[in-house]
């Protein structure tokens, strides 16, 4: 009797075992695709695509977006240092996301032996930011207003709300300091006839200057049907 007991546990055991491993996988909490950019040079970041999947390095171009990576995995992307293996970031993506760029910024010293970046996730998608408009991205730390093609804007910290600008836009900025108004930023940028331009500012180079650093990326997106699928 008790090796029939033992018999029977031991089928229901195997049983139970083969349908869990019959079950199908869970699908990826996140799907989407992203680029990667920083004023700043940055190497040896890795992330993983999916799970199970080896490393893929992320490379960095000086003054445009980088190309275009998967990610089908958990909520959170974490992104390693592929000498150490340590981890060097760490970035959630807003489900409605669908076409992400990552702007990374070094927290301390980029030099040090276990850089760590802050990174800001900004939706890049062609419904959020269409041909023949200007985003601006304020990391400046400064009160920016000013006209963009002679329209009176007043910056927020962080992301803007895109701006149709055509053509070109001719963006003049200025900050208070001591009851006075300096200028900060003034440049015009030519648009592509298919073209976008996103605007990044940068706190000033130096101490007590109210010039702000800037980088302007541009590009011709493909205009898509509907954004990839989640």
């Amino acid at each position: 009797m008790d090796g029939t007991r033992r018999y029977l546990g031991a089928l229901l055991a195997l049983l139970i075992g083969g349908a869990a491993r019959a079950q199908p996988a869970a699908p990826p909490a996140r799907h989407f695709t992203f680029t990667v950019f920083s004023p700043e040079l940055i190497e040896h970041l890795v992330y993983v695509p999916h799970p199970n999947a080896a490393p893929l390095p992320l490379v960095f171009y000086p003054t445009a977006r980088s190309c275009s990576y998967r990610y089908a995995g958990p909520e959170t992307v974490q992104l390693f240092d592929s000498g150490t293996g340590a981890a060097a970031a760490k970035v959630s993506v807003p489900s409605e996301i669908h076409t992400a760029l990552f702007v990374l910024a070094a927290i301390g010293s980029p030099a040090s032996a276990t850089p760590r970046y802050r990174v800001q996730v900004v939706d890049d998608g062609v419904t959020h930011h269409p041909p023949g408009t200007l985003l601006i991205l304020n990391l400046s730390g400064l009160q920016l207003a000013g006209t963009i093609n002679q329209r009176h804007v007043t910056l927020a910290g962080g992301m803007n709300a895109p701006i149709r600008v055509g053509a070109s836009a001719a963006v003049n900025l200025r900050t208070p300091f001591k009851g006075r108004s300096y200028q900060a930023y003034a440049e015009t940028i030519p648009l592509s006839d298919s073209g976008r331009a996103l605007l990044l500012l940068l706190p000033p180079y130096r101490q007590g200057s109210l010039e702000v650093q800037s980088r302007v990326l541009l590009d011709a997106p493909v205009v898509e049907s509907r954004e990839p699928r989640r």
